[in-house]
Parts: structure tokens; sequence; C-alpha cells
């Protein structure tokens, strides 16, 4: 019995080394090391606490930019109760950079309305009130998502993040 554990022990470390590593090593690209990373960087991407809200779950309208850090978002809110994960994602690098420019026009006309990062376990309000601004964010490893929650909000969000 403890022989079999120790085979399907075994087998799972290999089965995740090799998932981490992408199954084969290409010497053009990199050593090993760089492909490890990268395996990894990809396997946090897939497995984030958060995950963007589907499209067909957003409120409004949503261009996509470079990657799912970037891009323009344009809703209408009537009585919105909840959250949507709009940009972002779980990453050790991101391969476009670090620096975020967020420009934003958040409407509130009822309810309540808070439009914040997330980095890691960390919070921080961009907005909770109807105002117009731009904001650099650097983002660093792990999860970085825009959030709007609402609470019976009714109004309007413009979003670019560039």
């Amino acid at each position: 019995m403890k022989k079999a554990k120790a085979a399907l022990s075994l087998m799972l470390v290999l089965f995740l080394t090799f998932c981490v590593a992408g199954c084969s090593s290409n010497h053009d690209d990199g050593n090993l090391k760089d492909n490890l990373i990268d395996g990894f960087n990809s396997w946090m991407q897939s497995f984030s606490k958060h995950a963007l809200t589907k499209e067909k779950d957003l409120q409004g309208e949503k261009d996509k930019g470079d990657d799912t850090y970037t891009g323009t978002y344009t809703a209408t809110y009537d009585g919105f109760n909840g959250k949507e994960f709009i940009f972002g994602g779980t990453a050790l690098e991101r391969e476009n950079g670090n620096q975020l420019k967020v420009t934003y026009t958040l409407t509130v006309e009822e309810g309540t309305a808070e439009l914040y990062w997330v980095a890691g376990n960390d919070e921080y309000t961009i907005a909770n009130d109807s105002a117009e601004d731009t904001k650099e964010y650097t983002i660093s490893s792990g999860d970085n998502y825009i959030v709007l929650k609402g609470n019976d909000f009714s109004g309007s969000l413009k979003l670019e993040v560039k």
C-alpha cells in the first residue's frame, strides 16, 4: 500500500513538473530556468482566485487592448448589485510591462458604486462617488484587477486602461 502511495505521489510530482515546464524545453527559446518561470507564470494566470467577468455578463461594452489588463469599457447601470472584474489578471511578470494608466469617468445617480484596484490581498479605492480622473498604477506579481462594485447602483462608467 505504501509503495502505491509513493508511486502515485511521484507520478503527481512528475505531472506537475511537466505542466509547469511546458512538457518540453526548446533550447532555442531560452534555458530551462526561463522555461520553468514562463510555465509557472502561465499556470498562475490560469488559477487566480479572481477571474475576469465574462463579457456576456458585463453590464457594458468592452473593447480589449493588448492583453487582459488593457482596453476600454463603457457601461450604463440601472439598479446594479454585484461586482464586475473588468480588467486584470494574475502573473509573475506582465509581458507588456508593469505600468498601467487608468482614465475613468464614474457617474453615480443613485445607490452606491466603488471603482477599485485589487493588488494581491489589498484593495485600493479609485473612486466611490461621481468623479473623473487619470491615475497610474504599478502592478506587482499576483492578482491585479480593476473592479466595479455596485449596490443599487444607477449611473455610468467609462474606463480606459493603457
